[in-house]
C-alpha cells in the first residue's frame, strides 16, 4: 500500500510542478495593472478556501470526499490559453488558491518544492503590483 501512495503522490508532483510551468507562463504575460487584479483575486480565494473544512477542495462540488485531490486545479490549468484574459485570471487565482492548500503541509519533498513554486508564483504577483497614489505616499514616507 506504501508503494501505490508514493506513485501516486510522485504523480501528482509531477502533473502539479506541469501545471505550475503553465502557470508561471500565464502570470509573466499579464500586464501590471491585469497581474495586480489577479494578485488581489487570488488572496480573496485563498481566504474563501481557507474557510472550508478541507481548503483544496476549493471550488469543487462534485467530487467524493475519499479522493485526495480534485480536478480542480486541472481544470484551471487547462485554462490558461483562453482568449479570455478575465478566464485566465480567474484559472491563475483558483489554481493557486487550491494548490497552495494543497501543498501548504505536504511531507514529501516533491510536493514541497511544488509549493515552493506557488509561493514563487504569489511573489511574482505580488511584486509587480501597481501601487496606488495613497500606497506610494505611504512608501516614500516610511522611507
Amino acid at each position: 500500500m506504501q508503494f501505490l501512495i508514493s506513485v501516486l503522490t510522485l504523480w501528482r508532483q509531477r502533473m502539479l510542478a506541469a501545471q505550475a510551468a503553465t502557470v508561471r507562463k500565464a502570470v509573466l504575460a499579464l500586464n501590471a495593472e491585469q497581474r495586480r487584479q489577479t494578485a488581489e483575486h487570488t488572496l480573496s480565494e485563498i481566504q474563501a478556501a481557507a474557510r472550508l473544512p478541507v481548503p483544496h477542495r476549493h471550488g469543487d462540488v462534485d467530487s467524493p470526499l475519499y479522493q485526495p485531490w480534485t480536478h480542480v486545479a486541472a481544470t484551471a490549468a487547462s485554462r490558461m490559453g483562453d482568449r479570455s484574459v478575465q478566464l485566465r485570471q480567474r484559472s491563475i487565482a483558483l489554481w493557486l488558491a487550491v494548490v497552495y492548500h494543497e501543498t501548504r503541509c505536504a511531507k514529501p519533498p516533491g510536493l514541497q518544492a511544488v509549493h515552493r513554486q506557488v509561493l514563487g508564483l504569489l511573489r511574482e504577483l505580488k511584486d509587480h503590483k501597481v501601487a496606488s497614489p495613497a500606497e506610494k505616499t505611504w512608501y516614500d514616507a516610511a522611507a
